[in-house]
């Protein structure tokens, strides 16, 4: 198939040589932005490992309608997983730090904040804000062919996120006076997970508590970075080590 073919993301589970009715948005982007007719063929996507090739079979003013006709497997997840603890950072930024992190294969997203009435001081919703991400995630997903999507937990408290352990997980913090390089981490590394701080970073204090939490401290490189410079270096420095970046 061609790659220029448009893509498109469906939630529901899909089957082949069957009839689906377009969302009002994915519509809109077939129709109004796209510009394409019946008999034009789309790629579409669905949280797995499998993408369908589907053919529009109706546009109307109320609805797009596409039937499905082929399903191939295609994998192309990192086999280093990747849990990326960012704090809050404003709008803009947070947004392109969520964007271009899963462009470069993270796997999970939690946004973290230091005190629990961050929102509430804010005045700003949790759910819009999730919702938010989440369409940021798929449109990501759309442009680089990831087809199974990142998760954006809910956020949280920091020093909660950092207590957590899952199974096999290296922790990781990044700090410019750390001896430790990623090249003294274990070739072996398959779960990792990296806490990036906001535009003020972490003080000295916050930095001791969060390695009291078994996060190993790593000197990315001796300039002091922006919060959505040091996200997408981070995860660019371990992909190449234990990823797929340079396969």
């Amino acid at each position: 198939m061609n790659k220029n073919i448009p893509r498109i993301y469906i939630k529901d589970k899909l089957n082949l040589n069957t009839i689906y009715f377009l969302s009002k948005e994915n519509a809109h982007y077939i129709k109004d932005v796209l510009r394409m007719k019946i008999r034009d063929v789309l790629e579409v996507f669905n949280n797995t490992n499998y993408i369908f090739f589907a053919e529009i079979t109706c546009i109307s003013k109320k609805k797009i309608e596409i039937r499905t006709f082929n399903k191939q497997l295609k994998n192309i997840e990192s086999p280093l997983h990747i849990h990326l603890g960012q704090v809050i950072s404003k709008n803009e930024k947070m947004d392109f730090t969520i964007q271009k992190s899963i462009e470069i294969g993270v796997n999970i997203i939690t946004p973290l904040f230091f005190n629990n009435s961050y929102f509430e001081k804010k005045k700003i919703s949790i759910f819009n804000k999730i919702t938010r991400w989440e369409k940021i995630a798929i449109s990501a997903c759309q442009q680089c062919h990831r087809n199974v999507i990142p998760k954006i937990n809910t956020p949280k408290n920091i020093f909660s996120w950092c207590q957590e352990n899952e199974k096999n997980d290296v922790k990781i913090i990044f700090h410019p006076q750390s001896i430790l390089t990623i090249n003294n981490l274990k070739k072996s590394i398959k779960n990792i997970r990296i806490i990036i701080g906001s535009e003020k970073g972490f003080s000295n204090h916050e930095i001791k508590k969060i390695i009291q939490y078994g996060f190993i401290s790593i000197r990315l490189g001796p300039r002091i970075l922006r919060t959505e410079t040091a996200a997408l270096a981070a995860i660019t420095a371990l992909q190449i080590k234990f990823g797929d970046l340079t396969k």
